[in-house]
């Protein structure tokens, strides 16, 4: 949630699609299933597990996801980094804040 606030900060004219992708950019994540201590673990030592390497490949799997929960081509491409630069490059910043 705190992402997709951000991201409406940096782009207030966002479309209901960019902010649904704002708000599930990280949903590939529950893939993997991990802990937070495991989430830092993951990120410290790599992709060294099934279950390390899915939470680092969160992005793919979280684009499946979405696209086979119906998402729209908009919120797909925006979750693919495909949309407007300066939309993309939106998303980027509020999660990396």
């Amino acid at each position: 949630m705190l992402v997709a606030r951000r991201f409406v900060d940096l782009s207030p004219a966002a479309s209901r699609d960019h902010v649904a992708a704002a708000l599930l950019h990280d949903v590939g994540k529950t893939r993997s299933d991990l802990s937070t201590g495991e989430r830092v673990l993951a990120t410290l030592v790599g992709p060294r597990t099934h279950r390390f390497r899915e939470y680092h490949d969160h992005e793919r799997i979280g684009w499946v996801m979405c696209r086979e929960a119906g998402s729209s081509p908009a919120t797909l491409d925006l979750l693919a980094g495909r949309a407007d630069p300066v939309v993309v490059d939106a998303l980027r910043r509020a999660d990396n804040i």
